[in-house]
């Protein structure tokens, strides 16, 4: 079965819908904002879970070019450089709630933000269980909903939080507490809902999801800015994940605005693809996405039950 579909673009021929392609110029509303263009699109199929499609959630890359997905299934599943999977496996228990952040470490651990257990769950590359850290609570070393995670150049690593807490606690290589910032709300270092974070050369990114904006901290925690105040901020909806480019850049996925946007470290926003729906060009409430170190796209398109790889 293949699981990875072509959309090659033409500005001159209507195709059908399996071979359109759709480059940002081809859908069917032309943002406002300035474009990302895209030269292919591919969608990955998810694989079945008995009766059932799953909706991707989580994804991050590894080095070697692999794809780690979460999936709303309680899976991780890996799959190659051209979309085909390549070994998957559970998460320990998954009858309360699907895991929702992914992120892999430089020791070769995958962590787990295990969003309903309260705890990140680790394994090896090949899904070997390892170990876990955390419990549920407001305490340092205590989780309510685990969303999503990242780690610095030295292997510190940071855990964003939502249900309450709302915050990000960085913890040193061994799972020991270092710092604890943030809090619930609306002014400047709060969040509702914070759902995805970057490090990047000291600095923290977090994609602060219902405040509808990204916020900057120093990698102690010390509240540093709200991403684009100063170049005129991004026009954005939902941001659900964020993650570093392989330039000076970071790209969001808007869960509300059903769209991929890049913007540089400053908050510009250099360029944005997808409209709300279910063709090609399209998202439905994506989730996640993952940018490897040639500036390719993957993006987990929850609402439509697939994968969308954008190649630039």
């Amino acid at each position: 079965m293949s699981q990875r579909e072509r959309h090659p673009c033409s500005l001159h021929t209507l195709l059908p819908l399996s071979f359109v392609m759709a480059a940002a110029g081809c859908a069917a509303t032309a943002p406002a904002s300035p474009v990302l263009f895209v030269k292919q699109v591919n969608h990955w199929a998810m694989p079945a879970a008995g009766a059932k499609i799953p909706a991707p959630r989580g994804l991050a890359f590894d080095t070697n070019g692999e794809l780690f997905v979460l999936d709303d299934a309680g899976r991780i599943l890996v799959f190659s450089i051209d979309g085909k999977l390549n070994r998957h496996w559970f998460m320990p228990e998954y009858e309360a709630g699907k895991p929702e952040g992914i992120c892999l470490f430089h020791d070769g651990r995958i962590a787990v933000a295990d969003t309903h257990y309260h705890r990140v769950v680790f394994f090896n590359r090949e899904g070997k269980f390892l170990s876990m850290h955390g419990e549920h609570g407001s305490e340092s070393g205590q989780f309510i909903y685990l969303s999503s995670l990242t780690q610095d150049a030295v292997g510190n690593y940071y855990v964003c939080e939502y249900g309450g807490n709302d915050r990000v606690q960085k913890f040193d290589v061994n799972g020991n507490s270092l710092a604890v910032f943030g809090g619930l709300g609306t002014g400047d270092g709060l969040f509702q809902r914070p759902m995805g974070i970057v490090w990047k050369d000291g600095s923290i990114y977090v994609a602060d999801a219902i405040n509808n904006r990204i916020q900057v901290f120093r990698d102690d925690g010390h509240f540093v800015s709200i991403l684009g105040e100063e170049a005129g901020i991004a026009q954005l909806h939902y941001p659900y994940d964020l993650v570093g480019g392989p330039k000076e850049d970071l790209f969001a996925i808007e869960y509300g605005g059903n769209r991929v946007t890049r913007l540089n470290l400053q908050g510009r926003t250099l360029g944005t693809y997808g409209t709300s729906g279910h063709n090609i060009g399209q998202f439905s409430t994506p989730w996640g996405l993952a940018v490897d170190q040639s500036g390719r796209i993957v993006v987990a398109d929850t609402g439509n039950r697939r994968l969308v790889e954008l190649q630039r």
